[in-house]
């Protein structure tokens, strides 16, 4: 069996062609489209089962499919009137503003998957419509841009969408262009996930084209049986800022925490994570399970004193500072808390232990990884500083920042903090990151997936707002710190919250309570999904 395992290569099967739009979602998209008249056009039919339904709500003579595949395009005429054709060549401008509603599940397609031709014709289109065009976005992004287009002024669209659209980055353009070119958007999202056999969680795109900014609100429903018994208007809606392009998560929280959160957050008594501390990744091995060890692997094999301290997980990291008990302590469990680290007056020719385990690397072709074939010696690896603080990247329930009190770096599953400035030091930062408006904010400019699991970039980390590290005196940090490592988070959220933004800022106790709120019911929501992930993985 190989010692130096790599990762194990993610799952492919995502929301595309294949996959069709389960009946009870093809209805009520259907039904919500036709109510703004009868000229309906799907853009990519598909097996028709969208098309059939919008047939069934306005009559056969004005509802157009559009499919590319000759196959597909057989099986969905048989439940109405389709062209065959790639969509981008069909779209010119005599179809723009033609239809009263648009319905769809637009083709989940990779850039490097795409067509050439098919692609460059979408890309095109992006570009008329002033919308940047990345190698990152995926075919369903153009279809929605011409769909709004294909309506006329009041006309509807509903479209069946990755959740990808409300938080990743390479939408973020595609985010403003729809707040500003639609009156109303409504997103339905579904704690059950709703596509049988894969983990795509999906949303539905409900969007009613008019002058911007738009009104939003998100809805959650249990699955799709759910959506015949959905009233829209008793669902309360907020105004979008106009060229909105942030993450669109916040629009699941009740209209009066949202406006709270916008306002604390744009607030001239907070500051950012940025101002004090620049936010990077973790060290990049290139194969961690050769350049990660335990220290008692790392003595086994001659080892030691080529390694340096190694922070790899969050569960490594507890109170406000990891310290050098705290290295010690993990040390003596399985954890890899050592880093090959290969100073450089030392090489293969002069350490019989490195000599060893670079040949054993070798025997498993560990050296022909991309990240280790581009070094010159494979086996260095670079960028091993020590960093500030520490800041985790994947989070289950509360972001945070620890001060590093050791010499140890961190691997890329934990991000490194480095101070900019010196009137404030990393702990003092680590406590001040610990409150409800800091963690409320996590949730909105972080992004989550079907796993449950908030995952932070250090561009969106330096983002957030908090209190400055300066006002933390050392009596806080001494009591934060002992409650966090007897595990009692909550209370040591609940002390910030009064000692920086209550007392030092003078926020108002009910406008912290609904940050607190919007926190929790953020956090509770992707946590949902996670149980429903799994929960589909073990049926």
């Amino acid at each position: 069996m190989p010692r130096f395992t790599s990762k194990i290569a993610p799952d492919v099967d995502k929301l595309r062609g294949g996959y069709y739009t389960p009946d009870a979602i093809a209805r009520a998209l259907a039904a919500w489209v036709a109510a703004a008249g009868p000229r309906l056009l799907e853009p990519a039919a598909g097996d028709g089962v969208i098309l059939r339904h919008l047939v069934a709500e306005a009559g056969p003579a004005d509802v157009l499919g559009v499919e590319l595949e000759p196959d597909e395009a057989r099986r969905a005429g048989e439940h109405g009137d389709v062209v065959q054709d790639d969509f981008f060549r069909w779209f010119d401008e005599a179809q723009h503003g033609r239809r009263d509603g648009v319905a769809g599940n637009p083709p989940y397609i990779r850039f490097g998957n795409w067509s050439e031709t098919e692609r460059e014709r979408a890309l095109r289109f992006m570009r008329q419509q002033g919308l940047p065009t990345t190698k990152l976005m995926n075919a369903w992004m153009p279809f929605v841009a011409a769909s709004v287009v294909a309506v006329r002024e009041g006309g509807r669209v509903g479209l069946v969408l990755p959740a990808e659209l409300l938080q990743v980055g390479y939408a973020k353009a595609l985010r403003a262009y729809l707040v500003d070119n639609c009156a109303e958007i409504t997103l339905i999202s579904f704690r059950k996930l709703v596509f049988p056999g894969i983990l795509q969680e999906v949303v539905l795109l409900l969007a009613t084209r008019g002058e911007g900014p738009a009104v939003m609100r998100g809805v959650e429903v249990h699955d799709a049986a759910d959506l015949g018994d959905l009233d829209l208007g008793a669902v309360p809606a907020v105004v979008a800022p106009l060229h909105d392009s942030e993450k669109w998560t916040k629009y699941y929280l009740a209209a009066d925490e949202i406006v709270g959160l916008r306002s604390m957050r744009e607030d001239p008594r907070l500051t950012t994570v940025g101002a004090w501390a620049s936010v990077d990744v973790g060290v990049v091995t290139g194969r961690n399970s050769f350049f990660t060890m335990t220290a008692g692997e790392a003595a086994a094999l001659g080892l030691y004193e080529l390694t340096k301290g190694l922070v790899s997980r969050s569960a490594q990291l507890t109170g406000v500072a990891f310290t050098s008990a705290d290295l010690d302590e993990q040390a003596a469990t399985a954890a890899r808390t050592r880093l090959l680290d290969v100073p450089p007056d030392v090489t293969p020719e002069n350490h019989t232990g490195l000599r060893q385990h670079i040949a054993e690397g070798e025997a498993e072709e560990v050296h022909r990884g991309y990240k280790c074939r581009i070094r010159r010696e494979w086996w260095r690896v670079p960028s091993t500083g020590s960093p500030d603080g520490f800041m985790l990247r994947q989070i289950h329930r509360y972001p945070r920042i620890f001060a590093n009190h050791t010499d140890a770096t961190s691997t890329d599953t934990v991000h490194r903090v480095t101070l900019r400035r010196l009137d404030a030091t990393a702990a003092q930062l680590a406590v001040a990151a610990l409150n409800s408006v800091t963690f409320a904010s996590a949730e909105v400019v972080g992004r989550s997936y079907g796993g449950g699991i908030l995952e932070l970039e250090p561009s969106e980390a330096e983002h957030m707002p908090i209190p400055s590290p300066a006002l933390v005196d050392e009596a806080l940090t001494t009591k934060v710190d002992e409650l966090l490592r007897e595990g009692r988070t909550d209370d040591a959220v609940e002390l910030v919250d009064q000692a920086l933004l209550i007392d030092a800022l003078g926020f108002a106790r009910d406008q912290v309570q609904s940050a607190r709120s919007a926190w929790v019911r953020l956090r509770d929501r992707r946590g949902g999904r996670g149980r429903s992930s799994r929960s589909a993985t073990e049926a």
